[in-house]
């Protein structure tokens, strides 16, 4: 190889990996770091006299269930017992189970909040399986969505977000006054604080949540109801935690375990605009950045983050939450607002819990403004939210809209915004519905094979273009190449500024004499064409719920690495840059079908035609140097995403020859000779030059 050629392949390599770096840093980050150590806000204020702050939950760093012999807590005053203020125990309250034929929600009188939801129907059949990390296992235990919380335990699922005293209230025992788990048609709870045997809050006011799970749903209504009971007028500030620490499902090194909220306009009931974090270390960074910032101007850092100021909305006073969550590659659990109170100033908070290296999310209502009570009876008002927990997929989430009828009808279904087809949608959102049907109608392997054949075959049009402008440019090149050389030899030695551009001048008219271009634009052209494809395709695969475990053949789960040899190993030797290509998750598989693909379009690069020119043919073989490279890089991808570019090379091969065939019949190049030329051997007009 000359000297020439091996520093362009030098350097033809080089860029690549530093294209790969690149694709690292922005999609496959690392394991997210610990939250920074925030001053702590929850002291119970009202009720709790001074000096009776909760005990913290976990020390830092530590993750483990807190059991009675482990658990420490300030004991509340006599006062504040005699309001319902008396923590307990989890192991110590009761717990109260809600199901339909979509999943299994328990409930804990403790805070009556969430405490674990599984896709398991109410007759214990599993509807969704957790996938593991190693993808040499077999799914075989149900997904549990939503587990007990370890750390920050006053901010699980469903509990109370109003006031300082939370962090009492929502470890202490909520009374349950009505259970009607056994209706048929729906199944609810509801929770009354403080419990009837205790005096009212400091304010006269009781607080009920009433939580409803919808049958043939993954959706839950929660209204909280709060009487006066006192002779004037409370304002109060209602919301719920939502989503804490979901179970990432097996996603490729957590890259898609986020935050999601969506807001929508005062001025319409159909605009939408969805914030959706990369990642949770993406999300700890900034608000990294706002307590940094902060504690320059001399203000104290946040421990919760308002949705307003994580998301840069201050500039768009219009906007407010529709819905607030958080999400992995195919679940979400989000808090969702009353559509009927579009235009109100829905809020949310964002609380960092960094003994898990995750995070809570809050919906917080407009303020409400409680009629003192009248001749016996209290004053009341409602706040109506909606709670989801489900798969990513637009169409469940459109049957969980509807599955309580709405008296507006124009609103739309903005849930379907929570499940992008991925960016950009023009061009991914059809390949995932054509997906989709053709999964319903083939299952999900012979899916990706006709999604193959049909953008092959609507993209043959330009493949036999670009490679018939190829060919004939190469049979110009032959003709027009000894008159370039002679200009070339004409000004050698030549650099000043006049002999380059009379050289650049006589050259252009010796290709023009013969019609040639400067560039092959058309044999490049299914290149650029194929590029936005290429994109669409992994977004769809990303965005498509139904490809979830999907088999095919020897593969159990399309959407993890076809781990062909069941072995498997912890990649810790392996560099953090590498561990995001050739893992999943941290552990190294022995996979396949990147070989396969490699191997494939190895060989279409050797059935390409060699070129004369030097050059053509040094940029050949630095091309059959990135094949490697680009299997290297989607070793640890999908299986089914590996399929799709396996059948695609098989569709070239075959594709290829045919034109070939055709061209040699059109006398556009000629057909291959039995005798091999010989090394030394040189084209005519190298003879001739």
């Amino acid at each position: 190889m000359h000297r020439k050629d091996l520093v362009q392949m030098l350097l033809t390599i080089g860029v690549i990996v530093a294209g790969f770096f690149v694709v690292q840093y922005f999609f496959f980050p690392n394991k997210p770091p610990a939250n920074p150590p925030v001053k702590s806000s929850n002291a119970p204020a009202g009720n709790t006299p001074a000096g009776n702050t909760p005990a913290s939950n976990q020390p830092a760093g530590e993750i483990k269930d807190v059991t009675p012999a482990t658990q420490t807590e300030t004991r509340p005053t006599t006062a504040t017992q005699d309001r319902g203020f008396e923590r307990i125990r989890r192991k110590e309250a009761k717990t109260y189970t809600l199901a339909n034929s979509k999943l299994t929600a328990v409930f804990s009188e403790r805070g009556a909040s969430l405490e674990s939801l599984k896709f398991v129907d109410r007759d214990g059949k599993t509807v969704f399986l957790r996938t593991p990390n190693d993808p040499t296992l077999d799914a075989s235990e149900p997904l549990e969505l939503i587990a007990p919380l370890s750390a920050a335990e006053y901010a699980a699922p469903l509990a109370l977000r109003m006031d300082d005293n939370d962090e009492w209230r929502n470890l202490s025992r909520w009374e349950l006054v009505s259970d009607s788990s056994a209706a048929k048609d729906a199944t609810s709870l509801t929770f009354r604080f403080p419990p009837k045997s205790f005096k009212l809050e400091s304010d006269d006011t009781v607080i009920f949540k009433t939580i409803t799970l919808h049958p043939d749903t993954f959706r839950l209504d929660i209204d909280l109801r709060v009487e006066n009971h006192s002779g004037k007028i409370v304002d109060k500030t209602v919301g719920l935690w939502g989503a804490a620490a979901i179970t990432n499902d097996g996603t490729k090194l957590g890259a898609e375990h986020a935050r999601v909220a969506l807001y929508g306009s005062t001025a319409s009931k159909t605009y939408t605009s969805l914030h959706d974090s990369p990642t949770i270390s993406g999300m700890a960074k900034a608000i990294n950045g706002i307590n940094e910032d902060r504690v320059d101007d001399g203000k104290k850092p946040l421990e919760r983050v308002d949705n307003r100021t994580l998301d840069e909305m201050e500039s768009k006073p219009e906007q407010y939450l529709l819905a607030h969550g958080m999400r992995t590659l195919y679940f979400l659990c989000f808090l969702s607002a009353d559509p009927m109170q579009r235009d109100a100033r829905w809020s949310g908070e964002v609380l960092p819990i960094k003994e898990l290296n995750d995070a809570a999310t809050s919906l917080i209502a407009p303020p409400l403004q409680i009629d003192p009570a009248k001749d016996g009876n209290p004053g009341q008002a409602t706040v109506h939210m909606s709670f989801y927990a489900g798969p990513r997929d637009k169409d469940v989430l459109e049957a969980a809209w509807f599955a309580k009828p709405l008296t507006d009808d124009d609103l739309r279904v903005e849930w379907r915004d929570l499940a992008p087809s991925g960016f950009p949608a023009f061009i991914s959102a059809p390949f995932v519905w054509v997906l989709r049907q053709l999964t319903g109608l083939v299952g999900p392997g012979f899916a990706i094979i006709l999604l193959t054949l049909i953008v092959r075959t609507l993209l043959s049009p330009l493949s036999y273009r670009g490679q018939k402008s190829m060919a004939v440019y190469t049979a110009k090149m032959k003709v027009v190449k000894p008159k370039l050389d002679k200009i070339k030899e004409k000004y050698a030695g030549k650099k000043d500024r006049d002999a380059q551009m009379k050289m650049l001048t006589e050259t252009r008219e010796a290709m023009r004499e013969h019609n040639v271009g400067m560039l092959p634009l058309g044999g490049c052209l299914p290149m650029f064409i194929q590029l936005p494809i290429f994109i669409g395709l992994y977004r769809a695969f990303g965005n498509a719920f139904f490809m979830r475990q999907g088999s095919f053949l020897w593969i159990s789960d399309l959407s993890m690495p076809d781990a062909t040899i069941p072995w498997s190993v912890q990649a810790g030797f392996l560099p953090g840059f590498l561990q995001g290509f050739l893992t999943h998750n941290g552990f190294f598989t022995l996979n396949l079908l990147p070989m396969i693909w490699i191997a494939l379009s190895l060989l279409q690069m050797r059935m390409q035609p060699k070129p004369d020119d030097p050059q053509q043919a040094a940029m050949q073989k630095q091309m059959g140097c990135i094949f490697p490279l680009m299997g290297l890089m989607f070793y640890g991808f999908a299986s089914g995403f590996a399929f799709y570019f396996i059948f695609s090379s098989l569709y070239s091969l075959a594709e290829s020859r045919l034109i070939k065939r055709n061209l040699i019949k059109l006398g556009i190049t000629k057909p291959p000779t039995k005798n091999k030329p010989k090394p030394d051997d040189k084209p005519e007009y190298h003879a001739s030059a």
